[in-house]
């Protein structure tokens, strides 16, 4: 990541992450158009940013949420939140709580572009903390 881009990856809203995840998820499993040769030449990921890119035209924002996205399966697989039960793989697929997609939207990256784990980790507890806290009133 340069620093032009840097200054672009600032946090969005969790609503619009999981927007973005959802439609990311769809164009990964749509098959290409067999008539569509530059469709079919395409990986299932370039597909997925078109498809986000299309619904998230502001370019800032677009950066800031291509960015997360990029950094999901490091998310999945991060050994802690599995621990914490915040991800969840099983046969049928990977549950994921909300609270670390929530956290995700407003996490910071360093300058090297890679995602703060340390401080990530404090917003998934905080975010689990304010959503569990939510539902006792």
């Amino acid at each position: 990541m340069n620093a032009a881009s840097e200054e672009k990856v600032g946090p969005v809203k969790p609503e619009r992450l999981h927007l973005a995840l959802g439609i990311y998820q769809m164009a990964l499993a749509e098959k290409a158009a067999k008539d569509d040769a530059q469709a079919s030449a395409e990986s299932p990921a370039i597909r997925g940013m078109r498809a986000v890119k299309r619904e998230f035209p502001d370019a800032a924002e677009f950066q800031s949420l291509s960015v997360r996205l990029k950094h999901f399966t490091e998310v999945l697989a991060d050994r802690k939140l599995i621990k914490w039960g915040m991800v969840k793989h099983s046969e049928g697929g990977i549950e994921i709580h909300d609270a670390v997609v929530n956290a995700l939207a407003s996490a910071p990256f360093r300058k090297s572009g890679v995602l703060d784990k340390t401080a990530f980790h404090a917003l998934v507890k905080a975010e689990y903390n304010r959503l569990e806290g939510k539902g006792k009133e």
